[in-house]
């Protein structure tokens, strides 16, 4: 597990709108304001870079046809109510909208730490169904899913906390149910020389950010593929599978019920 940093996302530098630090995690209030900011400039999906929209539509896809995939296989289990999915950190919502699209009918649970970014998806999911804060505190516990997905939101989850989210969250899958955790932020690999290599990196860094020179933000940790397994087996997951996405980024997925 290594440490690792941002500048800027969806074209926005975090120096001009917040005061952004090395060291600490960004928190909620970080991600309320640069919503904001987010806000004033785009006016809605369209807006945002094809590129990423094209990344998100192929990424809701997948798991739609893997919901499809788990519907059959549990075909037999005597429930035929409209397949129900909780989305961990929804962001802006473009993979939801388009999860919704794909599948008609589908009830779509929705969780944000903050009610800022929830601008959009708000047209297109009841009130109800919407969670604001961190989970699994923030959650009905009386509501099971079909499926529960986290998209690219693990790297800022440190490894006790994730741990216990992906074990209380287990808890809520319906009989037969997965989770599927998608990431942005696979380390490739962990050896001795890379991890020296990173710490010297980081080295510099720090001191270009405490010079004013070029500023990052502390953003979260890249795990290995054998980390995200491990935290999986840990939290009490079987049948754990897991492999990458050919969605333009290359996003790496696993899943586990």
């Amino acid at each position: 597990m290594r440490r690792f940093y941002q500048e800027s996302w969806q074209g926005i530098p975090f120096t001009s709108f917040s005061h952004i630090s090395f060291f600490r995690l960004a928190e909620p209030r970080f991600y309320a304001v640069f919503y904001e900011e987010l806000f004033r400039r785009y006016k809605d999906w369209n807006d945002l870079p094809e590129s990423w929209r094209e990344n998100k539509r192929k990424d809701a896809c997948w798991l739609a046809a893997r919901l499809r995939e788990l519907r059959a296989l549990n075909e037999g289990d005597g429930r035929d109510e409209p397949a129900r999915v909780l989305s961990i950190g929804s962001g802006l919502g473009y993979m939801e909208k388009i999860f919704l699209e794909e599948v008609p009918g589908l009830e779509l649970h929705v969780n944000e730490p903050s009610t800022v970014g929830m601008r959009w998806l708000r047209r297109h999911i009841p009130g109800e169904r919407i969670y604001i804060g961190l989970p699994p505190a923030c959650l009905p516990s009386d509501i099971q899913y079909d499926m529960i997905y986290l998209s690219t939101v693990d790297y800022g989850i440190p490894t006790p906390q994730f741990r216990h989210m992906l074990d209380a969250l287990r808890a809520q899958l319906a009989p037969g149910g997965e989770l599927v955790l998608l990431s942005a932020s696979l380390l490739e690999e962990d050896s001795l020389v890379g991890s020296f290599v990173n710490a010297i990196k980081i080295l510099i860094r720090g001191i270009l950010h405490f010079m004013g020179i070029r500023r990052q933000q502390f953003w979260g940790w890249r795990r290995t593929r054998d980390e995200y397994c491990l935290l999986l087996k840990q939290a009490g997951y079987t049948e754990i599978r897991d492999g990458w996405l050919d969605d333009g980024f290359e996003t790496y997925w696993i899943c586990g019920k």
